[in-house]
């Protein structure tokens, strides 16, 4: 290929397509035999030519090219078709608008417009669903000519037809009318959003699309009643939301699921417990359950989780997820005693915030550290001038976000680490001088500006603030493998000896320090505790392939087998134990469970050892290929590695906490209230299986930045908490590239501490500081740290 690219987002080619030559500086140059042309092609591309020179308003009859990565003109000669690439099967043709149609609509058995239907459109109804809405409300509008023969809506080629190209065209004075027309409907849209508060972050939801077509076409239409709506309606809504979540819950029997327990409180803290069921295939609301009037003990707890497991069936239940509070494990203990089969495991999100927290708590530098960083931090957030004078020497900007715990430790190190070299220039200049020495300054600010500028330029901050980020970031690294959604579980205990490698690696020549930090993760990561997760990464087959154990391992740890590990052995077999109580059972599972691991039967087949390794084979689909000789233990390999490890995904939704506990509060009628958070719930979490909620239009659109209480957003963590985690990762790399700056500014997420702590870290913003050397100056590199965070 050239330098010149028909494509401006990707290029190359796919495999099994047609693969084009060489491209010149203008044109694509086609062999004839890769090359197939219609007359179709030619009298649409005139028609859609017609139409975009005569008016602008029919731009939105090519509405589809959205959906594809378009290229340049494939030349002259054949009216002027272009390359394209598909967005959601990547693979690569040419020509006019109507093979885009055909691709993504489909067309009628025995037509051929020389393309095929999109295979990744052609497996998801709802993408399906999504393009149909686009297609027909564009189509729906008397200035728009529709491409014909669409498979998705058969009677198009009717109505192209019928409609004369005269027709397609408005006068001016008609197009005038309808543009003031519209105004007239989007001024009553923002009015009744504005009257009834509610965010404009809703015009972003599928489902107000849904509403907004239904109504355009139904003429004379008028909204139902109140009472009709919190009723009727209402029931029925629920009802078809049930249907919709038929194809998850058929899968439970083969797969299993997780009963996942995440509790809230509010500001008054009061007290509300959300229970779902989740797998690698999605999650499903179950119910809500509110303490308001009821004792939050474990007794209470434990009534729910098991009117939750009953809902769901006792046996399709593979474990239990909660927080590592007491009262959850209690509760969970003793629904154990009624199903003995379940598992209960917390949540390793929240377990490896709690061995953060357990670190610091043992490292009194590092907390002084973090302390003096957030001191920084909120140093040049809380003074505005402070803040012009740092924008001097920096592309980015300071903006304050608040989030509770997970990612305040690590965003702030690293951020300030990224910008160094402008809080340094900032504090050295002369705007900070003299607005330092500003009579008008009030004497506290001054300082805790002098603090701030003798923690900037010292080493004796820097070199603990670099050493504490080679000790966060390993575990951040976990959080943000444990944070997704899939089957990962099989993967935990491997990733979590890497991270204790990774931490060993880093604190190189700092044995005692080590040793502290091991042994804090090991209080809270003790494979004992969690049986099932050894379970599933002794049946993850990747771990027993040769190649793989011979890759090198973070702290020059040597990889084994799961199996020649005591420890994760004795777990396995335990697990195995427990899931299955019949004795007869249980050792058919346990000899199987050996020849997987000796690779005995097709367990040893030269085709099973390289699917191991294949990462195009994931670990299901190899128990298919090669389990079958073992039904009993694949059908175990299943149950075990579908489930989840986290709550904290599932708990990111919830940005609408306030909404669903007010409903369960609506004490006349218990009915609607479940009905209406069921039916809120699940919509948000069908949603979020469209590929549209993660790459599309519709991307995140149920997480509102425009509410306070949204402290742990989507928004937050994915575009922040993980920031750097690759080491030639920066963010002022970022913000340079970045083709609009004002949405690449640095943001810092902190930590919301008590009115003391605040007042407690204003004061002691310098400490670390002054640990190593006294005021003024800048203190020499130390080469290492002791536990105790002093020089060595």
């Amino acid at each position: 290929m050239s330098t010149s690219s028909p494509f401006e987002e990707h290029t190359g080619t796919n495999e099994g397509e047609m693969r084009f030559p060489d491209l010149g500086d203008s044109h694509f140059v086609f062999e004839d035999k890769n090359l197939v042309y219609h007359e179709d092609d030619q009298m649409q591309e005139e028609l859609e030519r017609q139409l975009t020179d005569e008016s602008q308003s029919n731009v939105s009859a090519t509405v589809l090219w959205k959906h594809v990565v378009k290229g340049k003109k494939c030349g002259n000669a054949h009216g002027g078709s272009h390359v394209f690439k598909c967005k959601y099967c990547h693979k690569i043709y040419h020509g006019t608008y109507t093979r885009v149609y055909a691709h993504l609509m489909g067309h009628k058995k025995g037509e051929s417009k020389g393309i095929g239907y999109c295979s990744t459109v052609k497996a998801d109804k709802n993408l399906q669903m999504q393009i149909k809405r686009e297609v027909e409300n564009v189509e729906s509008s008397p200035n728009v000519v529709p491409l014909r023969k669409s498979k998705l809506n058969p009677s198009s080629e009717a109505t192209l037809r019928g409609t004369s190209l005269a027709l397609s065209y408005v006068s001016s004075f008609e197009q005038e009318y309808s543009t003031q027309d519209r105004d007239d409907v989007d001024s009553k849209v923002v009015r009744c959003l504005c009257a009834n508060g509610i965010p404009f972050s809703v015009l972003k939801s599928p489902y107000w699309e849904d509403m907004v077509l239904a109504i355009s076409k139904e003429l004379g239409y008028k909204s139902p009643s109140y009472e009709k709506a919190n009723t009727i309606l209402l029931e029925n809504e629920r009802l078809k939301v049930e249907r919709e979540m038929e194809d998850f819950k058929q899968k439970w029997p083969q797969y299993g699921i997780s009963i996942i327990s995440s509790g809230w409180s509010d500001i008054k803290n009061l007290p509300l417990i959300n229970m779902l069921a989740s797998n690698q295939f999605g999650s499903m609301f179950l119910n809500a359950f509110d303490f308001v009037t009821v004792e939050k003990s474990q007794k209470s707890i434990s009534d729910f989780m098991l009117e939750a497991i009953e809902k769901v069936g006792p046996y399709n239940v593979v474990q239990l997820i909660t927080d590592n509070s007491i009262d959850c494990r209690a509760a969970s203990d003793e629904v154990a005693q009624v199903y003995p089969h379940l598992f209960w495991n917390p949540c390793m999100v929240h377990t490896l915030y709690l061995i953060l927290k357990d670190i610091m708590n043992a490292l009194p530098w590092l907390k002084q550290t973090y302390r003096t960083a957030k001191g920084i931090v909120r140093y040049f957030l809380h003074h505005p001038h402070s803040g012009d004078i740092f924008q001097i020497f920096s592309r980015l900007k300071l903006l304050k976000a608040t989030a509770q715990g997970f990612a305040s430790h690590y965003i702030t190190f690293y951020v300030l680490l990224d910008i160094r070299e402008s809080l340094t220039a900032a504090v050295l200049s002369e705007h900070w001088e003299l607005w330092a020495t500003s009579p008008n300054m009030k004497e506290k600010v001054k300082l805790l500006g002098d603090n701030v500028k003798e923690a900037v330029v010292s080493e004796n901050f820097w070199v603990p603030a670099r050493l504490a980020l080679s000790i966060i970031k390993p575990v951040y690294k976990m959080v943000k493998f444990s944070d997704q959604d899939g089957a990962l579980i099989g993967d935990v205990c491997d990733r979590m000896d890497n991270m204790l490698g990774e931490i060993k690696e880093n604190l190189s020549g700092l044995e005692d320090m080590y040793t502290i930090v091991e042994e804090k993760v090991l209080s809270r990561w003790n494979k004992k505790i969690f049986p099932l997760h050894c379970l599933a990464y002794a049946l993850t087959p990747k771990y027993y392939d040769e190649e793989y154990l011979q890759l090198p391992a973070p702290g020059c740890r040597k990889r084994c087998p799961p199996d020649q590990d005591d420890e994760v052995f004795e777990c396995a077999t335990s697990a195995i134990c427990k899931m299955h109580q019949n004795a007869d059972r249980q050792d058919i599972i346990r000899v199987q469970f050996l020849s997987f691991i000796e690779k005995k039967g097709k367990f040893s087949l030269p085709i099973a050892k390289r699917d191991a390794r294949n990462p195009k084979i994931n670990v299901f689909q190899w128990w298919k290929f090669h389990g079958g000789d073992t039904k009993e233990l694949r059908d175990v390999a299943f149950k075990v590695l579908s489930q989840s490890i986290s709550s904290f995904s599932v708990e990111k939704q919830w940005s609408t906490y306030s909404y669903i506990q007010s409903a369960k509060r609506h004490r006349s009628n218990s009915s609607y209230a479940d009905n209406l958070v069921y039916v809120h719930s699940n919509l948000r979490l069908l949603s979020r299986r469209n590929p549209s909620y993660k790459y599309g239009i519709h991307q995140k659109w149920d997480v509102n930045p425009e509410l306070p209480y949204v402290d742990e957003s989507a928004f937050q963590w994915e575009d922040l908490c993980f920031m750097g985690l690759d080491d030639d990762d920066s963010l002022l790399k970022q913000a340079s590239h970045s083709s609009n700056p004002v949405q690449e500014l640095l943001r810092i997420i902190e930590d919301v501490p008590s009115c003391d702590d605040q007042l407690d870290e204003q004061s002691q913003t310098t400490s670390s500081a002054r640990a190593g050397g006294g005021r003024g100056g800048r203190a020499g590199i130390p080469s290492r740290l002791d536990h105790k965070g002093q020089e060595g």
